[in-house]
């Protein structure tokens, strides 16, 4: 009897080291995969900033005078004198643009290295398209768009530092992330 009793003791004790070694090996799979604070900190204000930047956008397509509440937001006090005096395809530039990069911050938020490729593209791109539809000299695009420069620089200075911890569109494939 006790022979038997050791024998469903001993089966019992191999299944749970079975078990404690798989659990150890998908805890080391979710180690390399989980994201840091700061990369989910960076994300979330990534994703309202092209929220913010996405709303902002389609008020002043529906009517300018919509947008004047922002000017009390550090950042936007001139945005208003600014989108008025631009092209007439700055707001809708505007948005499409937020809207990859709030695309983009999500992506990475998922730890994806894609979102990494079009939170830049749009950032830049952001940066660019003042000097091209603000009907203002490029020293006063320069300066008003400084604060902007600054942040999209850290931001993606920052974004830099967690590509590594990024999946490419291959490696997703291969390890099943992507569902």
């Amino acid at each position: 009897m006790l022979n038997i009793t050791s024998g469903i003791l001993y089966l019992v004790v191999l299944n749970s080291k079975r078990n404690n070694n798989f659990d150890t090996l998908n805890m080391k799979d979710m180690a390399k995969r989980k994201r840091s604070l700061i990369l989910a900190g960076l994300c979330i204000l990534s994703m309202g900033g092209g929220l913010l930047g996405v709303l902002i956008g389609i008020l002043s397509i529906i009517d300018v005078e919509m947008i004047r509440m922002f000017a009390r937001i550090p950042g936007y006090a001139s945005i208003y004198s600014l989108t008025v005096g631009a092209h007439f395809l700055y707001p809708y530039v505007k948005v499409l643009l937020y809207g990859v990069s709030f695309v983009g911050a999500l992506k990475i938020f998922q730890l994806r290295k894609a979102g990494y490729y079009m939170y830049t593209s749009a950032q830049l791109i952001l940066l660019i398209i003042p000097y091209l539809m603000w009907n203002q000299i490029p020293v006063v695009v320069f300066f008003t768009d400084l604060p902007d420069m600054i942040f999209t620089i850290a931001f993606i200075g920052a974004y830099s530092l967690y590509i590594s911890q990024m999946d490419s569109a291959e490696n997703q494939e291969a390890t099943g992330t992507e569902k």
